[in-house]
């Protein structure tokens, strides 16, 4: 038990520094994975390789899995599109459906919660996309469907760390933050349809920070 366990640390904290390469563009989305070389790095055998390679294809984010390695996703115009459009329509319909729950009370006290640690926390990465992950999960978590709550879950994922290396500056995070703060009054106030017309406008600037970073790449 004791060595199941050593062998799954080792390989969250792999995980844990590759999620974090990938995020600040050490390791460029499109790059090979070479086991050996990782090992190497690492200090490990291969298990704790294979294991935190095997959790970033679960999130989406490997291409191909091969004999030694694997491939990370191209990014692409077409492929930032499709994906933020996608998961758009996903916190749009967890939005509408959140809107019928009878825990608007809650809903709204913890979008309140989540907003305001967004504007304290934007100097520091973590914090801020922590608290951009549980504002928008608030809506799936009242949505009733679980199969749009795990669905959003895998997903976005992989948008969050897109949206992550895009959004270095804290000139990028205010305008965000206030993109919460207008769907939250909107929902607050019982105008749901305005709340979604919110949600949309704040993917679409999600994807306008995708493009500009990949223009000036």
């Amino acid at each position: 038990m004791s060595e199941l366990l050593q062998r799954r640390s080792l390989s969250e904290q792999v995980y844990d520094v590759l999620i974090h390469d990938i995020v600040t563009g050490q390791i460029a989305l499109g790059d090979r994975l070479i086991n050996r070389e990782l090992q190497t790095r690492f200090g490990v055998s291969s298990t704790p390789i294979r294991d935190a390679i095997n959790k970033l294809y679960q999130d989406g984010l490997i291409r191909e899995l091969t004999n030694s390695g694997a491939q990370l996703i191209d990014f692409d115009q077409q492929y930032a599109e499709e994906l933020n459009h996608f998961i758009m329509m996903l916190a749009c319909e967890a939005l509408a459906l959140a809107s019928q729950s009878d825990q608007q009370a809650e809903i709204v006290r913890l979008l309140h919660e989540y907003q305001d640690a967004m504007e304290a926390s934007q100097e520091n990465d973590t914090e801020y996309f922590g608290a951009d992950y549980r504002f928008h999960k608030v809506f799936f978590d009242y949505c009733g469907n679980r199969f749009l709550k795990e669905t959003y879950k895998r997903y976005n994922r992989i948008r969050s760390l897109l949206i992550s290396s895009a959004m270095q500056a804290s000139r990028d995070r205010q305008p965000s933050v206030d993109q919460h703060r207008r769907i939250t009054a909107a929902f607050e106030a019982g105008q749901f349809d305005l709340a979604r017309e919110r949600m949309r406008e704040h993917y679409q600037y999600g994807v306008h920070l995708l493009l500009d970073r990949e223009n000036h790449a």
